[in-house]
């Protein structure tokens, strides 16, 4: 069962009575849901007490309904850690979720949310033979992000520099995106890095209109999207130009230089596999968490302050009852085989 979270108090704050009742109208269009306004406290209650199969679609950004926020357990200047773990906990502990949670931000603009709930009722495509990919890395990580991308590419991982927002061009049918860039809290770009030069590797005007496309990105503040307008935020931009899924990072996010994946390459990788397996796409990131907590114990016996973090900044934006692909035993299993150049 899919549990729609809004909170109708905040949402006419910012959009009115006449925004909220185009809301009303847009979420109860959607069948096989359960709609429900509360807060944050009590959203906490609903998990503890729901099944293993439910899951949780909040509506808004931070200011319509607020990431729950954790003190950062690594050493670094994030203050915070802003997640929605919490949120899909069925105890008090945020670090690992139990259930499959996204989140649909408004970027202070309610067509843009109300476009998302459309979105939730639309049929999955079950054509798999043209799924067309695009990997963007800083040059500096080159190796680490190939190992990441070949997950879901034949295709060779594009490098900034020499890519730069002036030279990239995006296919409006590309329908995977993965990105391995530095990010910013207080620009809208993506940074690419080779020793000293860290070219602007992506912008807003760069991302073309997409046709359900799903977006991952290791970005620092990938995910970063309050107090964020849709030109201020690349992920933002991207739920505007047509992505379905947005996974990334609220904060700073750590990776290494090259293989093993570790950190936000391992959530990237596992996430892809869980994906290609036919997983929905709230099933995928909760699943490729709770491996990455059980790699890093039998590796190391402990999670430290990094592998905290890590768990704990990377949300979902999209419904978590989405797919990439239709959920086909045949197709998942020669998944890979179905990508263009």
């Amino acid at each position: 069962m899919l549990n729609i979270i809004w909170n109708k108090k905040n949402a006419e704050k910012r959009y009115g009575k006449e925004g909220v009742l185009n809301l009303e109208e847009a979420l109860n269009a959607i069948k096989e849901a359960e709609i429900i306004d509360t807060t944050p406290e009590y959203l906490s209650e609903i998990a503890s007490n729901s099944r293993e199969s439910d899951s949780f679609l909040i509506i808004g950004g931070h200011k319509l309904f607020p990431f729950y926020e954790v003190e950062n357990p690594a050493r670094d200047r994030d203050q915070v850690v802003w997640t929605d773990n919490f949120y899909a906990s069925t105890d008090d502990d945020p670090l690992l979720p139990e259930r499959a949670i996204g989140r649909l931000p408004d970027g202070k603009d309610i067509e843009l949310l109300i476009a998302q709930i459309h979105s939730i009722g639309k049929k999955e495509d079950k054509d798999n033979q043209r799924k067309a990919t695009f990997g963007l890395s800083a040059a500096v990580w080159a190796n680490a992000s190939r190992n990441v991308y070949k997950i879901i590419s034949n295709k060779e991982i594009l490098l900034s520099p020499p890519e730069n927002r002036d030279t990239l061009k995006i296919s409006e049918n590309t329908e995977i995106f993965y990105f391995n860039l530095h990010g910013s809290d207080r620009t809208n770009n993506w940074y690419g890095q080779h020793g000293s030069n860290y070219p602007i590797a992506l912008s807003p005007l760069n991302i073309p209109a997409l046709h359900s496309a799903t977006v991952v990105t290791e970005a620092c503040y990938g995910a970063y999207t309050i107090d964020k307008g849709i030109s201020d935020s690349i992920a933002l931009t991207f739920l505007k130009k047509g992505a379905l899924c947005f996974v990334g990072s609220t904060t700073v996010a750590y990776g290494p230089p090259a293989p093993p994946s570790r950190e936000a390459d391992l959530i990237a990788n596992l996430f892809f596999k869980e994906i290609l397996k036919g997983n929905k796409f709230g099933t995928a990131l909760l699943s490729a968490k709770q491996e990455f907590f059980r790699i890093m114990m039998d590796e190391q016996g402990f999670l430290d302050g990094n592998d905290k973090k890590t768990l704990l900044q990377f949300v979902l934006y999209g419904n978590p009852e989405g797919r990439f692909l239709a959920k086909d035993a045949k197709d998942a299993k020669h998944a890979k085989k179905t990508f263009v150049s």
